[in-house]
C-alpha cells in the first residue's frame, strides 16, 4: 500500500481580509511526482510555503508522516527538501562550500560525504570548486536542487524550479529531475503554471484556481476528463 508522506487537512489561509486558500485537503503519496498546476495567483506558492512550515495556516493542519508540522518541528522539517523560487545562493562561496554550509545548518554530522554525493547526483563534479557567481543559470539551478537534497529528505518540494532558464536548459533539468526520482525513489512535489511541464513530469497533477483544488488526478485522466471548465481551459 502506498503511504501518504505529506498531507493538508482543511487548510485555510488569510492575509488580513484576503482569503488566499479555502478548505484545502490533499494527500501526497510516497514515490510519486506530484505537479501543482495553476495560473498566477491561484495560491500555489502559498500552499507550498504552508507545506514546509515557512507559513502557518489560519486554520487546519499540515501532517508529515501523520505528525503535525509546526515551525518548531525540526525533525519533521528535516524530512522535507525545499527549493523556493528565490533560493538565495551565496555567490562568493564555491559550490562545495555553500552545500557544506547548508548541510551543516540541517544538522548533518558528516556533511562532507553528503555534499560529495549530492554534487554527483546533480552532475556538478566539475564545478565543485567554482564560485557560485561564475555558474550558468542551469548550473545555479542544479546547486539549488543539490541544496534541497543535501540532508537526504523523504520529499523534495520545488516552487517553479525551471522557470528562470532557457528552453533547452529547462528540458535538460526536467530530464535530470526524472533521473534523480527514478534512481532514488524520492517523492517530489513541484509548482508550475506550465501544463506541458506538469504532464511531462507528474505522476499526479493537482490543479488549483482561486485558492481551491479543482482536480487531482493522473495526467491521462486530467486530459481526458477535465473536472471543471477552468481545468478544461487549462489543459486545452
Amino acid at each position: 500500500m502506498v503511504k501518504s508522506v505529506l498531507s493538508a487537512k482543511h487548510i485555510y489561509k488569510s492575509f488580513g481580509s484576503n482569503n488566499v486558500l479555502e478548505d484545502i485537503s490533499i494527500e501526497f503519496y510516497s514515490g510519486k511526482v506530484h505537479a501543482l498546476l495553476g495560473v498566477n495567483g491561484a495560491g500555489k506558492s502559498t500552499l507550498m510555503k504552508l507545506l514546509v512550515a515557512a507559513l502557518l495556516p489560519t486554520s487546519g493542519s499540515i501532517l508529515v508522516d501523520g505528525q503535525p508540522l509546526l515551525k518548531t518541528e525540526r525533525q519533521l522539517k528535516a524530512q522535507l527538501g525545499y527549493l523556493p523560487q528565490d533560493f538565495g545562493l551565496f555567490n562568493e562561496l564555491t559550490v562545495a562550500q555553500f552545500l557544506d554550509y547548508m548541510a551543516a545548518l540541517k544538522g548533518l554530522r558528516d556533511s562532507g560525504t553528503a555534499v560529495r554525493e549530492v554534487i554527483r547526483t546533480v552532475n556538478l563534479e566539475g564545478q565543485a570548486r567554482a564560485r557560485i557567481r561564475s555558474l550558468s543559470g542551469g548550473q545555479r539551478q542544479r546547486v539549488g536542487i543539490a541544496r534541497a537534497l543535501a540532508a537526504g529528505p523523504e520529499l523534495l518540494l520545488m516552487d517553479e524550479p525551471f522557470g528562470a532558464v532557457d528552453e533547452i536548459t529547462r528540458g535538460q533539468l526536467q530530464d535530470e529531475l526524472l533521473r534523480i526520482h527514478r534512481e532514488s525513489g524520492i517523492t517530489v512535489l513541484f509548482v508550475t503554471h506550465d501544463i506541458a511541464e506538469a504532464l511531462k513530469l507528474g505522476t499526479r497533477t493537482l490543479v488549483m484556481d482561486a485558492g481551491q483544488i479543482q482536480q487531482y488526478d493522473a495526467p491521462s485522466r486530467l486530459l481526458a476528463h477535465p473536472a471543471t471548465s477552468f481545468v478544461e481551459r487549462l489543459v486545452r
